[in-house]
């Protein structure tokens, strides 16, 4: 009666552990979603942030499923990537509205000041991660911060990574984060459709993006436009 007294006790504590950690998985999701929501509006792209989260979990789970770069992505909890990937543009928060929401094409100061929001965003993430105890979904958060406009040729920014020594997050958000501005209204371009993104991207394989990463994203093109079209962006206020 004792040890099925302290099983049932076992249980009961597991369970409760189980669910005081997604409690805090679930708070720490909404606040950090709330505060890039505030960073979207400014920039007119209120759904990004979720357009992005699902263009993650679906490309993950495909390379789990094909045994594509096993080493890295069995590791993975595809949950804390996709929150973790949030944090993609936070430095943005730095970047004046002039900048943001300009409807013209920037000067190359102003490029260069709006390519200022990946140091930025990655000094932020080291910040917190010097106050949290966050480790794990941090060390995500930074690489897809700092290197998701990385490019496979080495012709990316900020600093010029070429092919497998772009961390794995920047080679995957650099496709979702693509994928989304091109089929995304912004003040300074049209909208392309699903096809034209597909092809664009597609072309890329080799120079911008990881061509082992476009096989898998030309698997996954019609889940890519689906979920386009769930996620429309809201009137900016």
């Amino acid at each position: 009666m004792q040890k099925t007294n302290m099983h049932y006790l076992n249980d009961n504590l597991l369970k409760l552990m189980k669910h005081k950690t997604q409690q805090i998985f679930n708070i720490q999701n909404a606040i950090i979603s709330t505060m890039m929501d505030f960073v979207e509006f400014r920039n007119f792209t209120s759904q990004h942030i979720n357009r992005t989260q699902e263009y993650l979990k679906v490309l993950v789970q495909q390379l789990i499923d094909d045994d594509v770069y096993a080493d890295e992505v069995l590791f993975w909890d595809i949950n804390v990537i996709a929150q973790s990937s949030q944090l993609h543009d936070f430095g943005k928060i730095a970047i004046s509205d002039s900048i943001l929401n300009k409807p013209g094409k920037l000067t190359p100061e102003e490029l260069a000041i709006m390519k200022t929001h990946v140091p930025k965003g990655v000094e932020a993430i080291e910040k917190i991660k010097r106050s949290a105890d966050l480790a794990v979904f941090l060390e995500h958060a930074k690489f897809f911060a700092e290197a998701h406009h990385e490019k496979w040729d080495g012709s990316g920014y900020p600093r010029g990574l070429k092919g497998r020594d772009i961390p794995l997050e920047g080679r995957i958000m650099a496709i979702a984060d693509v994928y989304d501005a091109l089929t995304s209204a912004r003040p300074y371009k049209k909208t392309f459709t699903a096809y034209e993104a597909e092809r664009i991207i597609s072309e890329g394989a080799g120079t911008d993006f990881d061509p082992v990463l476009i096989k898998t994203f030309k698997k996954l093109k019609g889940e890519f436009a689906n979920i386009a079209i769930k996620y429309p962006d809201l009137p900016h206020l």
